[in-house]
């Protein structure tokens, strides 16, 4: 199996190779003239092997305070991962979709604009998440059974 970056070199030699092509039988002033039409950024990007609570988790993380509110999850998500600039609005789904039902995120008060809610990571899941590790799992919350005594720690 051939390794990424070689696969990554012979894709870049190949798009010089039309490139120049295109040059060659004289079709400036088209499409194939632009450099940009042969360039990885109009290209076909792969696909990210995080999933979307790793995708999520890096973006909250990313912000000093470690919290974003939905639009800059969004933004911070497309503006590292090129792949999802051109796959409409439906992996916006899957994001609102795992923040809501994931209890490793919660919502942390409302935006100074009062257009929507801050998310953040459940300090149960900080930990973990901090090391790199983004595998899905339940915020471990704690509560009191009696309210009496710390004995009666049970898990939900």
């Amino acid at each position: 199996m051939l390794k990424q970056q070689t696969i990554d070199s012979l894709f870049v030699a190949t798009q010089q190779r039309l490139y120049n092509y295109a040059l060659h039988l004289h079709f400036k002033d088209t499409f194939l003239s632009d450099p940009y039409f042969f360039s990885s950024a109009f290209c076909e990007q792969p696909k990210p092997s995080h999933s979307y609570i790793g995708l999520i988790a890096m973006a909250i993380l990313s912000s000093p305070e470690r919290q974003l509110v939905l639009s800059d999850i969004y933004q911070w998500i497309s503006d590292h991962y090129p792949y999802f600039r051109t796959r409409g609005s439906g992996w916006r789904n899957s994001i609102r979709h795992n923040l809501s039902l994931n209890d490793c995120f919660i919502k942390a008060g409302r935006s100074s604009n009062g257009k929507g809610h801050f998310w953040s990571i459940h300090p149960a899941n900080l930990e973990a998440f901090l090391s790199g590790d983004f595998r899905r799992r339940r915020a471990e919350r704690r509560t009191r059974a009696n309210g009496d005594n710390d004995d009666d720690i049970e898990e939900m």
